[in-house]
């Protein structure tokens, strides 16, 4: 059930809203236990096939972190329940991969199993491994009632794809009686944001969808300027679509008094390779830094280790977006983008240098739009040869210009320059010009509505209208995707 359908807005979430306060009169654990309800019911509408596979991670990590808890021998529950969950993680989302590689390697012939990836088992797996390392840590309590952990790990505005979530920061709002009372404040605020983000989502980021397939569809007939143009589409239809998730998420959690973090913070505005990861994805970052970096070292161990731990933890970060190459490609790419960034600040430091702002965002939205392409091109060599074509500067001798028309016309004499006139594709280009100025310079919608979102009769209108349009859009049907986050 997507966020971006008529059964989720007009059935399930008001039926999910209305008992979750209905129950929240009388009973906080009927309340949660109506919001669990929903939860699962909500995942097992993709597949019921693997609800079992959820709740069986759900009653592990319970079990895992009470032994911690209670039990002498805790790092050995400890690494029972990591062994767990990455098995069940590697099994569903690496197996094919695995044995495609040994097939390479070793030159055999094994079939590959065509397992099909459950929903959302990157995003849970992740936040029930954060939650049994924080028990055995003593960063949070092992968790006595099931309840509270299974709605934890199985929240619907929040299971599919993020924001990844803290327990400690959780559990106390499921027990904080007044969290289930109707706040009409943060409803209005709550359906404000989901507003946005489904306008994002479905006007925005669908839109953009056929343009961005159309261009990555054919590569090797591609101009460094038609390159750039389409790498560009993806990085606006993966922001506008990540953020649009991660803000409806927000948006829900709110309707039902509950916060989650901001995972999105105008990205593409960022100056630094490591301004954007504290911008992207933000809550994937810090999970990354906490149980990955800092576990390897960190930067304890003097700046050679520091650099080597930065780079295997995005290797590691890409590997988790995916069973391909191109995954780990982009995670190493970024790994690499980083530490050059960190070395760059030391050295500019010491020598009282600085990069203007503009070309700092220039060598940044640079590097993020050359991982884009490897990361979304259908293999390493398709990606690799995209960005080789986005730096073939020999193709700017060819101005993309329509062939016959006034514009060519205009600019003839240009042939004695030897300069050629090709047909340009048929992309909205003023639509992209828009969203691009809207990513580098508007704040993000979470933002806005956080910082002015007042419950006033302007408010209400700006909602109604992004509300109404988006459903006038999916009543047409056309070009309406599943989130992108979905297939990671």
């Amino acid at each position: 059930m997507l966020f971006s359908s008529f059964e989720f807005i007009f059935l399930f979430l008001p039926l999910t809203l209305a008992g979750y306060f209905f129950f929240g009169k009388r009973s906080v654990r009927a309340a949660n236990g109506w919001l669990l309800f929903a939860s699962l019911f909500f995942y097992a509408w993709w597949d019921v096939r693997f609800l079992p596979l959820l709740l069986v991670s759900i009653m592990l990590n319970y079990l895992c972190a009470l032994a911690i808890a209670k039990i002498r021998f805790k790092k050995l529950f400890l690494v029972i329940g990591i062994a767990a969950n990455l098995g069940i993680l590697g099994f569903f989302k690496y197996a094919d991969f695995f044995i495609q590689s040994a097939n390479r390697a070793f030159k055999t012939d094994w079939n590959l199993l065509h397992i099909v990836l459950p929903l959302g088992i990157s995003f849970y797996t992740f936040q029930a491994l954060s939650y049994i390392i924080d028990v055995y840590t003593g960063k949070t309590r092992a968790e006595r009632s099931f309840l509270n952990l299974a709605l934890y790990i199985s929240l619907f505005p929040q299971l599919i794809a993020g924001p990844i979530v803290d327990h400690k920061a959780m559990i106390p709002q499921f027990e904080d009686g007044k969290r289930h009372r109707f706040d009409a404040a943060n409803f209005s605020a709550g359906m404000t944001l989901f507003s946005f983000a489904l306008f994002k989502k479905v006007v925005i980021a669908d839109f953009l969808s056929p343009y961005v397939a159309d261009a990555f569809g054919r590569i090797g007939s591609l101009t460094m300027i038609e390159a750039w143009i389409g790498v560009t589409m993806y990085a606006l239809q993966l922001y506008f679509d990540f953020s649009a998730y991660s803000e409806m998420a927000i948006g829900l959690g709110k309707m039902l008094n509950i916060d989650f973090p901001t995972n999105f913070d105008s990205p593409y505005q960022a100056t630094s390779m490591i301004d954007f990861w504290r911008r992207w994805h933000i809550t994937l970052g810090s999970w990354i830094k906490n149980y990955i970096y800092i576990p390897l070292g960190g930067n304890r161990k003097g700046q050679r280790r520091k650099m080597l731990n930065l780079f295997i933890a995005m290797t590691l970060c890409g590997f988790w977006h995916g069973s391909g190459l191109r995954f780990i490609a982009w995670g190493m790419m970024h790994g690499g983008f980083l530490v050059v960034n960190h070395w760059w600040r030391g050295f500019s430091k010491r020598h009282s240098l600085s990069l203007p702002k503009f070309i700092g965002w220039l060598l940044t939205f640079g590097c993020v739009s050359a991982g884009w392409a490897v990361f979304r091109a259908s293999s390493l060599r398709q990606g690799l040869r995209l960005v080789e074509r986005m730096l073939n500067f020999t193709d700017l001798r060819k101005i993309a210009l329509p062939a016959g028309g006034k514009i060519q016309n205009m600019f003839a004499f240009l042939r004695y320059f030897r300069v050629k006139f090709v047909p340009f594709p048929d992309y909205p280009y003023a639509a992209l010009l828009l969203l691009l100025v809207l990513a580098l310079c508007v704040p993000s919608a979470q933002r806005i509505v956080s910082e002015r979102f007042r419950p006033n009769r302007k408010w209400l209108l700006a909602a109604c209208a992004a509300l109404f349009y988006s459903l006038y859009v999916m009543a047409g049907g056309q070009n309406l995707q599943e989130f992108l986050y979905f297939q990671f």
